[in-house]
């Protein structure tokens, strides 16, 4: 709804299939303003990964101190600045949080969040300025550490990341609390389930597979009680073949 509201979205969709990214956006902050902030939008947050513990501590601190629990009215959509166009901003009493938002795409240009870093500094308020690069792993990880390693965004503003799986990991959890009334339980079941129809869902463990595809018994044995692995596989699917050494 809100991406054809801002015209991202033709009124005849003609244009859905190039604007996934931004119906994605809308779907899933224009639902999460309508939940409490403290049920919602701060847990989630409060996730996001900064390269300075110092960034760190501001941002959760920053989300903490928030009173307010409904903040609908400080999310905004599609911000136009000087030099560009930040996806989702939130003005918060404590915090300024801009976000870039990726789904399986790159950045528009090798300056885009130069150039949104530098919008937000000529915000209003004086509260600390924090961008976020939200996008699907691994991909989001290695783009953010080339940003720093870059050293290319102005100083003043707090560069950080978050995985889309790291967000529905989150929602999953935040589902656990028992102050949910029925109307916001059923907002989080919506959004966990959009979520997961995207892929968005972690690898656990093969056998939490609906049939027993793999028989440990058979084929894998570990004599630790714990076990670490990496794989680089983006996607675990039902009936696919992987490999780990």
């Amino acid at each position: 709804m809100l991406a054809e509201i801002h015209g991202k979205i033709s009124s005849d969709g003609s244009n859905l299939s190039e604007r996934l990214e931004d119906q994605l956006t809308a779907n899933v902050f224009g639902t999460l303003r309508y939940l409490p902030f403290h049920k919602g939008i701060q847990p989630i947050f409060s996730k996001a990964v900064f390269f300075s513990q110092t960034d760190q501590t501001v941002f959760i601190n920053g989300l903490a101190a928030q009173k307010d629990e409904f903040i609908g009215d400080k999310v905004n959509f599609w911000v136009k600045g000087e030099r560009s166009e930040i996806d989702v901003l939130l003005e918060l009493d404590h915090l300024t949080i801009g976000i870039e938002v990726k789904y399986h795409s790159p950045l528009s240009s090798d300056d885009q969040l130069e150039r949104e870093a530098s919008d937000l500094l000529n915000g209003k308020g004086q509260t600390p300025k924090f961008l976020l690069l939200l996008g699907t792993e691994p991909e989001v990880n290695m783009m953010a550490k080339k940003v720093m390693e870059d050293r290319k965004l102005p100083s003043g503003v707090h560069f950080g990341y978050l995985s889309w799986q790291e967000v529905l990991h989150q929602m999953v959890y935040v589902q656990k609390n028992e102050t949910f009334n029925e109307f916001q339980r059923l907002i989080l079941e919506d959004l966990v389930a959009l979520l997961r129809k995207k892929g968005f869902a972690r690898f656990q463990n093969f056998q939490s597979l609906a049939c027993p595809l793999v028989d440990h018994c058979s084929y894998f044995h570990f004599y630790t009680d714990e076990q670490f692995f990496h794989l680089s596989a983006n996607r675990i699917e039902k009936e696919g073949y992987y490999e780990f050494c």
